[in-house]
C-alpha cells in the first residue's frame, strides 16, 4: 500500500484499514493452517505465535471452513492421475531389475483397483470363523524334555552294556 495514494475522506480510510487487517487476519490464518499441516501440534503454534492455544483453534477452525472441497468426482480423478504416474514409476523400476518395486507396484495397482470399482476381495470369500472347542484330552508330556531325555540314556546305555556283557 505505500505506492498507493492516501484516501482523501474518513470514510475511505476507514475501508482502507478494514481490508488491510482483513488481508493480515486472511494471512494468519493460512500460516496457522500451514503449521498445522507441517505436523506442528495447536500448543506448538500458539507458544510461537505467542496467543491462547484457544485462539489458535478458532483461527484454525475459520481457516478449514473457508477451505473448498473439491467434488469426489474431480478428487478421484486427480488421485487416479497421481497413481497412474506412480505406476509408471514402479514399472520402469521393475523394467531396470529393481525387484524391490514389486511391493510399491502391488500397493499401487490395490489402490487403483478401488477407485476403479474393482473389489479385489469380492472374488475370493473371507475365511469363516473357526468354533472354539474344549480340548477333550489332556496335552500330551513333552518327549523331548531334558528330565525324559537324560533317563532314558541311561537306561539305553545300561542296556547296551548288559547286552555287550552277555556276548
Amino acid at each position: 500500500m505505500p505506492d498507493e495514494p492516501k484516501p482523501t475522506s474518513e470514510r475511505a480510510r476507514k475501508r482502507a484499514n478494514g481490508k488491510s487487517r482483513r488481508e493480515a487476519l486472511i494471512k494468519r490464518r493460512e500460516a496457522y493452517f500451514e503449521l498445522l499441516v507441517s505436523g506442528y501440534s495447536i500448543e506448538q503454534i500458539a507458544s510461537h505465535t505467542r496467543e491462547s492455544p484457544a485462539t489458535v483453534r478458532r483461527r484454525l477452525g475459520q481457516a478449514l471452513a473457508k477451505r473448498r472441497l473439491d467434488p469426489p468426482e474431480d478428487y478421484a480423478r486427480i488421485q487416479v492421475a497421481r497413481l497412474t504416474k506412480a505406476l509408471r514409476c514402479a514399472d520402469a523400476s521393475l523394467e531396470e531389475g529393481d525387484l524391490k518395486a514389486i511391493v510399491p507396484l502391488l500397493k499401487v495397482v490395490r489402490e487403483l483397483n478401488l477407485y476403479h470399482g474393482v473389489n479385489v476381495g469380492s472374488a475370493r470369500p473371507a475365511p469363516a470363523a473357526l468354533p472354539e472347542r474344549a480340548p477333550t484330552s489332556p496335552p500330551l508330556a513333552l518327549t523331548h524334555s531334558p528330565g525324559l531325555a537324560l533317563t532314558g540314556a541311561f537306561e539305553d546305555e545300561k542296556s547296551c552294556t548288559k547286552a555287550q556283557l552277555s556276548l
